[in-house]
Formats: structure tokens, sequence, C-alpha cells
């Protein structure tokens, strides 16, 4: 997603729920940080077999283990997500049972963000507030797929 080319109603969404999550985590500079602990970490920090990343202002806790191969189908539809407006448009036949067991597996899961110093932030993968139309949600693509210029661009209009 390049956030420069959207317009005003839809970058306002994106920048409030960003600065609320950045001021839960203790700010913009250790919510940077984080996302870029985050990106550093080899093999991804979701594949821990434990369901924690630790980093150096705090830790992140899931609900359950997550495996390579779920992982792996979730970045493709992320992907496709972002080429399509849908997780599941334009999915050959052969990948949707793949997508749909995907993401059976990642609905129930949340992931919680504990800092040091702020409020927990909790974060479900999957956004299932329309019926019918499961999307990604935004902050775990900002922590865990978008490049890290796109968080610097909208916290700090840059």
């Amino acid at each position: 997603m390049n956030y420069n080319h959207l317009d005003e109603a839809q970058k306002l969404p994106i920048k409030k729920e960003l600065e609320e999550a950045a001021s839960m985590c203790g700010g913009v500079n250790f919510f940077l940080q984080m996302i870029e602990e985050i990106r550093e970490e080899k093999p991804k920090a979701l594949l821990n077999k434990a369901a924690t990343f630790h980093y150096s202002k705090g830790k992140i806790i899931w609900t359950k283990s997550i495996f390579n191969d779920t992982l792996s189908i979730l970045f493709d539809a992320i992907r496709n997500e972002e080429r399509n407006g849908d997780i599941l448009k334009d999915v050959p036949t052969k990948e949707y049972k793949k997508i749909m067991n995907m993401m059976r597996t990642l609905k129930p899961v949340s992931l919680t963000v504990m800092p040091k110093e702020g409020t927990e932030l909790s974060i479900d993968i999957l956004d299932t507030r329309e019926p019918k139309k499961t999307k990604v949600s935004l902050m775990f693509k900002t922590l865990f797929f978008y490049n890290i210029d796109f968080a610097k661009t909208v916290l700090l209009g840059k």
C-alpha cells in the first residue's frame, strides 16, 4: 500500500489507528524500534514455537504457534489482497482451499504487545468485521508485512 497515493478520507483512519498503537507502545520511536526489531529477527518472529517475541522495550505474545507453511500462505494472501482488494479474489481453485484453511487456523489467533512502559495492545491477524469479506488487519500488516517506511510515513509525515 502506498500511503501517499491515498486520499485524505482513506489516510485519516490509518493515521489514527497507527498513532493510537504507537502511543500505547510508549511513543512513536518505541513503536518504530519494535517494528525494526521484528524485521531483523531471523527466522521470522512469528515462527517462534513458544509464541513469544522479546524486543528491547517489551514482548509480543500470541495465542497459538504459527508454522512456516501457514505464514507463507498468509503472506501470499496479503499480496493478493494488496493487488486485488480481497484475499480470495482471482485465486486459483487449488490455492483456495489452502487459503481457507489458513484463515480458519489464524482467525482465533490474536497478538498482544506488552511494552515495559505503556499499555497492552491487542491485535487480531484477520479482520472479520464485514461478513464474507475477511481481510488481514492493518496493524498486523504494518508490524509484519509492510516496509518500515510505511509506518514512518504515516506517523512522521515524511
